[in-house]
């Protein structure tokens, strides 16, 4: 048998570099959030709930914490009865990004990729039917750099302190 034919499986077994990880409560303020997105809101319900819920969710922009350069797996909470949070995403030419809750209850979460304005837009990709992966992935098409939005929103009312994990990857 030759030799370097036994040290292939073991190359192919290595695990890839684990991400750096931040807490959400390090990140700086995004200088802007998107617009509010026009979707309806999947975590809506009757009673005091849901009108505390959509009065939070009035307003001119989602409050957003910019992301730094490079690969990331962010640490963060639900911060308020709103339920979601933006993460401004620097993305150059060329450029993609995926952004995906990968810890926490993810069946509860849904990730929206937007623009400024708080739209779809060609290059972003999101789940339409729920699969229980909350993820959006965008791909910069332009030639120029473009800041996009990775909207953390939740499915339920109650969800306010809940913590979970973003992984944003840059391809």
């Amino acid at each position: 048998m030759i030799p370097w034919l036994l040290s292939v499986p073991v190359l192919l077994l290595q695990a890839p570099a684990p991400l750096p990880v931040v807490e959400a409560k390090d990140l700086p303020k995004a200088p802007r959030g998107p617009m509010i997105p026009q979707i309806p809101d999947a975590g809506a319900e009757a009673g005091l709930t849901g009108q505390a819920r959509a009065g939070a969710r009035r307003g001119p922009s989602v409050p957003a914490l910019q992301l730094p350069p490079g690969s990331v797996r962010v640490m963060d909470k639900v911060p308020d009865i709103s339920g979601w949070r933006a993460y401004a995403v620097e993305v150059p030419a060329g450029g993609k990004v995926k952004a995906h809750v990968v810890e926490g209850r993810k069946a509860w979460f849904r990730v929206l990729g937007v623009n400024a304005w708080g739209r779809e837009e060609p290059g972003l990709l999101q789940n339409r039917i729920p699969t229980g992966e909350p993820q959006a992935t965008y791909e910069n098409r332009s030639a120029e750099s473009r800041t996009i939005y990775f909207i953390v929103d939740t499915l339920d009312a109650n969800m306010s302190g809940e913590p979970y994990t973003l992984e944003v990857t840059r391809g």
